[in-house]
């Protein structure tokens, strides 16, 4: 099938915010007594739903779940401030941008970060006009790895799924990019490594119209 639209996912893709994530929630959980690096957290629970990630960590390491609620109101408060003035775009991501857009392709951007941080980094960027649909994990039941964002995604979009490429960065967005009958591309650090994508790239200056009809 033809493909028509491409979704991203917004950090580690569009923008180079994974890093204030995994920053903050290793010393959010540090806190807490549990000890990871952000690297680790980042290739453990990149796209998962912070609930989900607290959630899980809190339940292996004996920490009361009830406390999962304060802990993300904390991690964002933190994220506002560690961001501000500092968001960056992943290379070559703005011209894959202007390039898809130009092609004929709609756009959306479904991330698990808060609808207010979508916005924010939207605007930092000024790329809000290429866009024709964004979708938080907010908005859906269920966050990655489960597909609910890219079919909310596809829906906005008024495209069919198996038309559609994601893009992303996080192996739980890979998942429920296939769960969503999606075809993906992993943007990874090391393409030798074993990821559930459909095609992986180590820049996004690999990604070009011909390679997404191709999928």
């Amino acid at each position: 099938m033809k493909k028509q639209a491409v979704i991203f996912d917004m950090d580690g893709v569009i923008s180079d915010t994974q890093k204030f994530h995994s920053e903050v929630e290793a010393l959010l959980l540090k806190n807490l007594g549990i000890t990871m690096t952000p690297e680790t957290i980042s290739q453990t629970y990149a796209g998962v739903t912070d609930e989900r990630m607290f959630s899980e960590l809190f339940a292996k390491h004996g920490v009361p779940v009830a406390t999962v609620k304060d802990v993300v109101s904390k991690k964002w408060d933190l994220i506002h401030e560690l961001a501000r003035g500092k968001i960056t775009a992943v290379p070559f991501v703005i011209p894959l941008i202007r390039t898809l857009k130009k092609s004929g392709f709609k756009l959306a951007i479904a991330s698990a970060s808060t609808a207010t941080f979508i916005n924010e980094v939207v605007a930092a960027l000024d790329i809000g006009k290429y866009f024709d649909a964004i979708v938080s994990a907010q908005e859906v039941q269920h966050g990655k790895p489960a597909p609910d964002i890219f079919l909310l995604a596809a829906q906005r979009l008024d495209v069919e799924p198996q038309a559609i490429v994601v893009i992303e960065d996080g192996k739980s967005g890979m998942v429920g990019a296939t769960a969503a009958q999606m075809k993906s591309i992993g943007l990874v650090v090391d393409t030798s490594d074993d990821y559930p994508a459909t095609k992986l790239v180590s820049s996004l200056s690999e990604i070009g119209v011909d390679m997404i009809h191709q999928l």
